[in-house]
């Protein structure tokens, strides 16, 4: 669906829609729908810590095992905010702030930014596809692929959305998508679990 949905290549209508739609998608800058955050929290010593996971995984509380340093800084991140990792950005590496993780920190390493016109589901559904973070990526990396992409580089890639409805609609989608997925990993999970303990109980 992801293939079907989003434009590829030089095309600027998807392959499928919804049907109250129509019209061509528009290139914009992903400034003119992100702002980049910079409130000013603790250091390493004191911040409740959290990273962003590759593949697209999402936002989540990082563990910090050996401390931190009084010399780091760090920045508080709200909900909803949109978060990358620098050296990781051709990793996938995106998230959006969960609520319980509101008022958490991380280093400019980990910048976070303020949505205004966007939808935040269908901007993760959008960078998390390869011809958004791999063919950019690239682009900013040259050859040196451990280098960052800085935030002003992320700010001036092109993004290609359609009007605000359509891509709450393309959100929504996606979302039930992902909630479906979840349930039958779980259901996975369950059965993997019970066969492990039939077969521990019915082999010497």
């Amino acid at each position: 669906m992801l293939e079907k949905m989003f434009p590829k290549g030089d095309d600027i209508v998807p392959k499928i829609r919804f049907k109250e739609f129509s019209g061509s998608w528009k290139i914009h800058k992903v400034s003119d729908f992100l702002t980049e955050s910079r409130i000013i929290g603790n250091t390493g010593l004191t911040a409740n810590k959290l990273t962003v996971k590759l593949w697209g995984k999402g936002v989540v509380e990082k563990s910090d095992a050996y401390g931190g340093s009084a010399h780091t800084q760090y920045y508080i991140r709200k909900a909803g905010q949109f978060m990358y990792g620098k050296l990781d950005f051709l990793h996938a590496a995106f998230g959006i702030v969960p609520d319980f993780l509101d008022g958490y920190e991380s280093t400019l390493d980990s910048p976070a930014f303020d949505l205004s016109g966007i939808d935040g589901r269908f901007l993760m559904n959008t960078v998390i596809q390869e011809n958004f973070y791999l063919k950019n990526g690239m682009i900013a990396n040259g050859s040196r692929k451990a280098k960052r992409i800085h935030a002003d580089t992320f700010l001036e890639m092109d993004i290609l959305v359609p009007d605000i409805e359509e891509q709450k609609k393309i959100g929504d989608y996606f979302s039930q998508l992902d909630k479906q997925i979840s349930f039958a990993q779980l259901e996975i999970s369950k059965l993997q679990n019970l066969k492990k303990a039939l077969l521990e109980k019915m082999f010497v």
